[in-house]
């Protein structure tokens, strides 16, 4: 069965022996002599090993062997489920139980296989049969039930299993990792912390539960404390290449792109040909204004994956800024193709037209953006630009009216507004706006004139401003 010990991966010399006898065999291509139970070792050692091929064949040659064994019968059922092979696990569990009903582990296969399907209420009364049998080894029939249960998402299940495991066996911190797991996915962030730092406590060496304590940090927006375990990972394992991608990504949402550069270097010292890690050092040095380099990682991530959407998308925003726009909106597009509803690609696209003077695409794209995502000011704020390029201010002053609706308490909003109010002449309702908005957002003015140019004839708006902005 499933094993939840950490020193069930150790084996005892007599059980190297026999997995070592079998492979010479193999390699030989002769027939030596096994026992049922060497086969069990052979087996088990595959299955420990998560070599799921090589039990099966282990598994296969001792079925020839033993035709009538129901322990070697067992492991074959195990390995179908392993293999995603869920209906003819039951149905050879449903031959074994004839021939061994009182093995548990018929019942704790078949609970395995039903939640497999999409049965798991068929599938828990099955455990139950499996745990009410197991006596000695409950602990470890619980455990495979957890992980039965996390394996199909249902982890508020899991957790419950995983506690009685806990419950059972105190001493046993191996259980720790798959209760901060279970806590990780169900979004208690802080439990999960509390239990990958329980089992550090007891094995602080443990690479990969450092690495997993990362996750949860930056899930929790603690990229700090996200840092500092990836770190630990680093120095107990330098070749931990995902941790060191993660602290890249880490190092890059905090700003730090000269540093992130260098880390996501480091990564691709262990995995050479990592498209994602070209095109996310791309976004660093297009955020260093390093256009080149960006395009440089944009292109060479696209060598490695013409399938890549956001190395398109960065491709194609730098060639927008370089006024090349016709090349950017094709690779947008080419984006676009491969995830068709990022709300991000649409908007660059929506910009690239919109540059191009091609207003109603740019319209068109813009409306179905704003239906998805209300409380985006900037893009609101783009789309009402649309209009004002063509001094189209009345539909303008809708879009902004809109976007006030949903975001009321912007100071760009309600400066563009009464911005969009002069630029139509219409100087009275534009006044008042423009004052009451002064009144509570003093200090944001230059709001107003990103979109709204003084001239000669504006001193009555200028010594608005002023009077605002002097000094209580």
């Amino acid at each position: 069965m499933m094993n939840y010990r950490s020193d069930s991966f150790w084996y005892d010399d007599e059980v190297l022996s026999s997995v070592s006898r079998y492979e010479e065999m193999l390699e030989k291509h002769a027939h030596y002599f096994f026992d049922v139970h060497e086969f069990e070792d052979i087996i088990d050692y595959y299955l420990d090993s998560e070599n799921i091929a090589d039990a099966a064949v282990a598994a296969s040659y001792a079925a020839r062997i033993y035709p009538l064994s129901s322990s070697i019968q067992l492991r074959m059922a195990e390995i179908l489920i392993d293999k995603s092979q869920p209906v003819k696990a039951l149905s050879l569990l449903n031959k074994l139980e004839h021939l061994e009903s009182g093995e548990y582990g018929i019942y704790l296969l078949r609970g395995a296989a039903l939640n497999m399907i999409g049965k798991p209420r068929e599938a828990q009364r099955q455990f139950e049969k499996a745990i009410s049998m197991a006596d000695e080894n409950k602990a470890e029939v619980l455990y495979n039930i957890g992980m039965s249960f996390e394996r199909i998402n249902q982890h508020n299940i899991a957790l419950k299993y995983f506690m009685k495991v806990h419950a059972l066996e105190p001493e046993n911190y191996f259980v720790f990792y798959d209760l901060a797991y279970c806590y990780e996915r169900l979004d208690d962030l802080d439990k999960s912390i509390e239990y990958y730092q329980k089992y550090l406590d007891e094995d602080p060496f443990s690479e990969y539960v450092w690495y997993n304590l990362g996750i949860v940090y930056n899930k929790k927006d603690d990229n700090e404390k996200a840092l500092e375990a990836y770190d630990f990972a680093i120095s107990i394992n330098p070749e931990y290449s995902s941790a060191y991608f993660n602290k890249a990504n880490t190092l890059s949402s905090l700003e730090n792109f000269a540093k992130a550069i260098e880390v996501y270097q480091d990564f691709l010292s262990i995995e050479r040909d990592n498209a994602a890690a070209y095109c996310y050092m791309g976004e660093c040095y297009e955020r260093l204004e390093d256009y080149e380099a960006a395009k440089t990682n944009y292109i060479k991530s696209l060598s490695l994956d013409n399938q890549f959407a956001d190395a398109w998308f960065g491709l194609g925003v730098m060639k927008s800024q370089d006024g090349y726009h016709e090349e950017a909106v094709r690779d947008i597009l080419r984006a676009l193709n491969l995830d068709k509803d990022n709300s991000e690609y649409l908007f660059a696209l929506a910009s690239a037209y919109a540059n191009m003077q091609q207003y109603k695409k740019s319209v068109a794209i813009f409306k179905k953006l704003v239906q998805l995502i209300t409380c985006d000011i900037y893009m609101w704020d783009c789309f009402a630009q649309v209009y004002a390029k063509q001094n189209a201010f009345v539909e303008a002053r809708k879009i902004i009216l809109d976007a006030l609706h949903f975001n009321p308490d912007s100071a760009l909003l309600h400066y563009r507004l009464a911005a969009y109010f002069l630029l139509n002449d219409e100087q009275r309702k534009g006044m008042e706006v423009l004052e009451n908005t002064l009144k509570t957002y003093p200090e944001e003015s230059d709001c107003f004139f990103d979109v709204f140019e003084p001239g000669d004839n504006d001193g009555e708006i200028i010594d608005l401003i002023h009077h605002y902005q002097q000094p209580s």
